[in-house]
């Protein structure tokens, strides 16, 4: 059940609202995607963090680091 409420607030955080839009807030510009992203990614780098620490302790994965 806390995994399903964790997915449910990232998407929440994600989703769009015209509230959070401003005057100089340009979807129109060749960098929008790109600045978008920026945004985006280290809450996209924070998610999966979490995920793969959750199967670590969930599934007692190891890390093997013998050469």
């Amino acid at each position: 059940m806390k995994l399903f409420s964790l997915i449910i607030f990232c998407i929440s955080l994600v989703i769009s609202q015209p509230i959070f839009a401003h005057a100089g807030h340009d979807h129109a510009s060749n960098l929008a995607s790109l600045i978008h992203l920026a945004w985006l990614a280290p809450a996209l780098i924070a998610v999966a963090l979490l995920y793969t620490k959750l199967l670590k302790k969930n599934y007692q994965i190891k890390t093997n680091n013998s050469k």
